[in-house]
């Protein structure tokens, strides 16, 4: 896209959906820069799906579910009294699971904040720190149904950020120190499963749709309760994921350099 085809309105979409400003200044988020790397797993829900429309309305459901996910987890964390709806009974067993084998502490103000790379010009959002088996360390809960390879990114990013400049900020531009360095990252997958009473066939229940995995494809399953099911994986190669992370950042920006440099950012 050439210059003289930005227009105002698309200065204004392109600042929304990318970033945010923080004390008068943009930053592009890391979600948005992230984007930038290829999904083939992407392309073949879109091929899968029966139409365009259809497959941005399971996308739309599967975002609605993990803000709805993320709420229930963030009242529990902050000692907050919640109902859970019965479709979500799932996501506290799994959770009240992560903990009876953890120890885990963190409180509100650690939760959903943003963190800033001022070198680097970049801004996010993480889930939680908090301490986790001794070591302070950035949590990010994800609903999806693996751990995939692009959240070694984010979360790298967002432990540079808090290396350089050791502060959370919230939605109101408020800052608040965090006690310690943070030493490990961290993605805590939770989900919501039943399994046949006669095949042993695992119902994965997703807004997106559910998914059936082993046991008899013929069989006419009998699916019993709903239980969680959870996954923590640990993001070793901090120093490598967050070169990797820069490389997006590179390619992001030469993507979007006509933007960049009408909004003063390149």
């Amino acid at each position: 896209m050439s210059k003289k085809e930005i227009n105002h309105y698309d200065i204004e979409k392109f600042l929304k959906e990318n970033g945010y400003y923080l004390e008068g200044v943009w930053y592009p988020r890391v979600t948005a820069i992230c984007k930038i790397k290829n999904k083939p797993g992407l392309y073949k829900f879109y091929a899968d799906q029966e139409s365009y429309e259809a497959a941005q309305s399971k996308l739309s459901k599967a975002s609605n579910e993990g803000k709805y996910v993320h709420e229930i987890l963030e009242a529990i964390i902050s000692g907050r009294e919640v109902i859970i709806p019965q479709e979500y009974i799932g996501i506290k067993k799994s959770f009240d699971e992560f903990l009876k084998n953890h120890y885990f502490y963190s409180k509100r103000e650690w939760l959903e904040k943003r963190v800033l790379h001022r070198e680097h010009r970049y801004i996010g959002t993480f889930d939680i720190v908090g301490e986790l088996d001794g070591k302070f360390s950035i949590i990010d809960i994800k609903t999806s149904k693996a751990v995939y390879n692009d959240y070694a990114l984010q979360t790298a990013a967002y432990m540079y950020a808090l290396k350089n400049e050791t502060w959370l900020v919230d939605k109101k531009g408020n800052k608040i120190l965090i006690p310690k360095d943070i030493e490990k990252r961290y993605i805590l997958r939770i989900s919501q499963i039943r399994i046949c009473n006669k095949c042993g066939a695992k119902k994965l229940l997703r807004g997106m749709g559910d998914e059936i995995t082993g046991g008899d494809p013929n069989c006419e399953h009998e699916f019993g309760e709903i239980l969680g099911e959870w996954e923590l994986k640990e993001f070793e190669n901090h120093e490598e994921d967050f070169e990797a992370f820069l490389s997006c950042k590179k390619l992001w920006e030469w993507e979007y350099k006509d933007y960049l440099e009408e909004i003063g950012y390149l």
